[in-house]
């Protein structure tokens, strides 16, 4: 249920989308890059972070987590000394940052997952993607090691897979 919102939801509100569909040869470079486990922050074509609604949504989800708590302990808090307060202040600034950063690269690499499956559907459709994506990559080295490129690659790729089943 999570996953579900996380991808009909949250992700199309943080990230555009390009109303074009990723090229074969994108969709070659990013399946390489993510068997590879490079990063794909900012590789992935037709996708592009929105920073302003990224903080808009971790404030609120932040605020949704403290200010419950920050509530109900007010009186015990109001009585803490204020140079504790502000050290606890600067700690929760610097755990906030650290969760945006760390949800920033988690939401990168799964809507780039997300765009790398919609274009496999769209290129690959006979082909399933948890099972080919490897195999593709491999394919996909060894026609750049062999100087394939353009439509060749298509058909390059495309024999390899037929000749794999």
């Amino acid at each position: 249920m999570f996953e579900r919102l996380m991808d009909e939801k949250i992700l199309p509100f943080l990230f555009r989308e390009s109303k074009h569909p990723m090229r074969f040869n994108e969709l070659m470079q990013a399946n390489k890059m993510l068997v590879d486990h490079m990063p794909l922050e900012g590789r992935i074509p037709g996708v592009k972070l929105r920073l302003s609604r990224l903080y808009i949504f971790m404030i609120v989800v932040w605020n949704l987590i403290f200010l419950p708590p920050a509530l109900i302990f007010h009186k015990v808090i109001a009585k803490i000394d204020c140079h504790i307060m502000i050290v606890a202040a600067v700690f929760f600034t610097l755990l906030f940052f650290g969760v945006l950063s760390i949800f920033r690269s988690w939401a990168i690499e799964r809507m780039a997952l997300n765009q790398i499956k919609k274009a496999w559907r769209l290129h690959l459709p006979y082909y399933d993607f948890k099972t080919y994506h490897n195999k593709v990559a491999k394919f996909y080295t060894d026609a750049l090691e062999k100087g394939v490129t353009g439509a060749n690659l298509e058909m390059y790729i495309m024999n390899a897979l037929s000749l794999e089943k």
